[in-house]
């Protein structure tokens, strides 16, 4: 068996899918020995040891299937949002040294329980601050195939929340971004609205009802429906003005699915606020850069806009705490951090930290890194990975500093490489959608899918009745080219008029004789003998035979 260019994900009416404990799954497709095979699939976990959901397109579940996912859908986690939000307002009116927070159990408790949790790993005497900030102690869900959970450093935070506050934002949808959502809730509190939608379930204990949803991004499902009123009442807040989407992902997610999602709710927030002109949802979403090809080619179906596909690439290097890859400085990668927010705000409108170096091109209208420099042959700031880049002569683009020429490849690569040698490409082409190259070796070429055949002279052929043929000679006929002469010296107008009108009699007058031998004519006499057989006498038939005599 063999499998043929990796998983995609189906855009699609996700409502019609069947549904895991973790709502509506996705529909994936791949190519297998040449034949192309679907199947639904969860969309948060990525690894069948977390969630097994799988079921092929029409297949029809049997009860044996059917009992297993009820008993799986059992063992999620049940929130009681609302008794879990007056228990935090109890602990918080209590001093510190009674309060504490069970990681086992993943609830917050009173000290005088910890009886309870003698084997259980404990946090205990929360502060204030804690307690409205529980990821300065929550253990991150780092699981690379289910949460993936990433906190932005205080700095990041920092320089996000200036940029939020220099475009005047009033409200902040917060989706996979907590450590942005407590920063609003401890400092704007009466400045700026925030709504928190996170698949952690452990903040149903430190947020209310109405400032957090449990929720999957990737196929847009609240595990609570009253959490949807609770969004939608969000999205509608001063009728959508200065609202603004944060959305801080899982790496390794399917862009398919965020897309869709992202798409999903800026045509909801344009219909809840009744917004028909090009006003959209000001979005910023977290990714690394090397993404930036699979978001602008792969996250839409063909001939649809929105969602990733628009969104451009701001040069500001976001870093996280707990990911030694996500870093900048002297802890970090030395490039710095490889992600990016790309957003749908103008780039010359987010203005970046001068004191880190950024700075504005005024070619690109921008704000640039420190080591972008502006290429006067591309005509843009090329760098994108933290690195200054060169421009190639022959190739005629921008290139990694540590890449060279090479004559036999044809392409700027690394200086040692086995010529000839490319990697394996798992997924399709950007521009032509096969397997086995990318787009950069593309031969495709539209003119190649046009056949251009040949045009073949038509022979003359003997016509079927004297109606054709009588046309035939009176375009020859010597005395239209002696007309055309008398003509020549008349205006273009009166020329065709002349030849119009002319023409007009001629088919008039071949009218009387074609209709007499309609039906009696044989394919395979010769016209003369058909004139003789003809009992009809007329004077412009022995003129046709003078004629051809």
């Amino acid at each position: 068996m063999i499998e043929i260019g990796g998983l995609q994900c189906v855009w699609g009416k996700l409502e019609t899918h069947p549904k895991c404990p973790h709502g509506p799954t996705l529909l994936l497709e791949k190519h297998v020995d040449g034949k192309l095979q679907q199947f639904y699939s969860c969309s948060a976990y990525r690894d069948a040891t977390l969630c097994s959901f799988y079921v092929k397109p029409k297949e029809k579940l049997t009860k044996e299937k059917k009992q297993r996912w009820e008993q799986e859908l059992k063992k999620l986690p049940k929130y009681n949002h609302h008794k879990l939000y007056i228990h935090f307002n109890e602990l918080m009116v209590v001093s510190p040294e009674k309060r504490a927070y069970c990681h086992n159990c993943e609830k917050l408790i009173f000290m005088s329980e910890i009886t309870k949790h003698n084997e259980h790993l404990l946090t205990k005497e929360l502060t204030d601050t804690q307690m409205n900030n529980p990821t300065t102690f929550l253990k991150p869900l780092t699981n690379a195939k289910k949460e993936a959970q990433y906190l932005f450093s205080e700095k990041s935070v920092n320089d996000i929340m200036n940029i939020l506050l220099n475009m005047n934002a009033d409200q902040v949808l917060c989706i996979g971004a907590p450590r942005i959502h407590e920063h609003i809730c401890a400092n704007y509190p009466n400045k700026i609205s925030s709504l928190l939608l996170d698949f952690d379930g452990r903040f149903h204990n430190f947020f209310g009802p109405l400032s957090f949803c449990w929720y999957n991004l990737f196929n847009h499902h609240f595990f609570h429906e009253e959490s949807e009123n609770v969004f939608k009442d969000f999205l509608t807040q001063n009728g959508g003005k200065n609202m603004y989407l944060i959305c801080d992902p899982p790496f390794g997610g399917r862009m398919e699915a965020m897309s869709q999602t992202i798409k999903t709710i800026s045509d909801l927030y344009k219909k809840l606020n009744k917004i028909e002109n090009d006003d959209e949802l000001k979005i910023m979403f977290i990714s690394p850069y090397f993404m930036e090809s699979i978001m602008k080619q792969k996250s839409n179906p063909s001939g649809v806009s929105g969602g990733l596909k628009d969104l451009q690439m701001c040069d500001y290097k976001v870093d996280y705490d707990n990911h030694p890859l996500f870093l900048t400085g002297s802890n970090g990668r030395k490039q710095g951090s490889p992600v990016r927010i790309f957003t749908n705000i103008p780039l010359n409108l987010i203005e970046l930290p001068t004191e880190d170096g950024y700075r504005y091109c005024k070619q690109c209208q921008k704000w640039i890194a420190s080591e972008n420099k502006h290429c006067k042959k591309c005509k843009q700031c090329t760098s994108k990975d933290g690195r200054r880049y060169k421009h190639c002569e022959i190739c005629q683009r921008c290139v990694k500093p540590t890449w060279k020429h090479c004559n036999t490849c044809k392409r700027c690569i690394l200086e040692k490489h086995i010529c000839g040698q490319t990697p394996k490409i798992t997924g399709q082409c950007f521009k032509c959608n096969a397997f086995g190259h990318i787009e950069k070796d593309c031969k495709f070429n539209i003119e190649s899918f046009i056949e251009i055949k040949p045009v073949k002279k038509l022979q003359k052929r003997k016509s079927d009745n004297i109606e054709e043929i009588t046309v035939k000679k009176k375009k020859i006929d010597s005395t239209s080219a002696k007309q055309q002469e008398t003509n020549k010296g008349k205006p273009k107008t009166t020329k065709l008029k002349e030849s119009v009108s002319k023409k007009s009699k001629n088919l008039k007058m071949q009218r009387k004789p074609a209709t007499v031998l309609k039906g009696k004519t044989n394919k395979n006499l010769p016209v003369q003998k058909l004139l003789k057989n003809s009992k009809t006498v007329d004077t412009k038939k022995k003129s046709f035979s003078d004629k051809q005599k």
